[in-house]
């Protein structure tokens, strides 16, 4: 699960504080607490819904037979890595042999962003904090995110 979207279920981010809110109009304080882990496991409910589906919809599309639907995801993939591979690889050692031929006065060659590449090629690839916590994390990031909104 992104980041960001940890950082709004978060009980100090944006809906936590919503829900903090909304849960404040109720004076008992067991209903209140009851509301807040209702309100608390509807959102994750919500969420951890919305990211299968979508990797349901990644499956459909990788296993489409149209280049335009299943081709997306790897042209992506072959941008980044075509760009790491130039900013990394291709213009260093280009201008290294510039350098030392000498010859002539070669006006510097283009750069490419190469972070931003970097995050979406990880991202595409599935490699981030979330493969981490899944492995160290008894049942996944699921639990681990819904350990955010225990209660202490």
């Amino acid at each position: 699960m992104p980041e960001w979207l940890l950082d709004l279920l978060n009980p100090t981010g944006a809906i936590g504080t919503l829900i903090n809110t909304v849960a404040s109009f109720i004076p008992n304080p067991a209903e209140k607490a009851k509301a807040q882990l209702a309100m608390q496991q509807a959102i994750l409910t919500a969420a951890i819904t919305a990211d299968q589906q979508q990797r349901d919809i990644n499956k459909v599309e990788a296993a489409s037979s149209s280049m335009f639907v299943a081709g997306g995801r790897p042209a992506a993939i072959w941008l980044c890595v075509f760009t790491l591979a130039y900013t990394w690889i291709i213009a260093p050692i280009t201008t290294w042999i510039i350098i030392v031929a000498g010859a002539v006065h070669v006006p510097a060659l283009p750069t490419l962003n190469d972070a931003e590449a970097q995050t979406l090629l990880y991202t595409l690839l599935g490699i981030s904090a979330v493969r981490t916590v899944d492995k160290i994390v008894p049942g996944g990031t699921t639990k681990a995110i819904q350990g955010i909104f225990k209660k202490k």
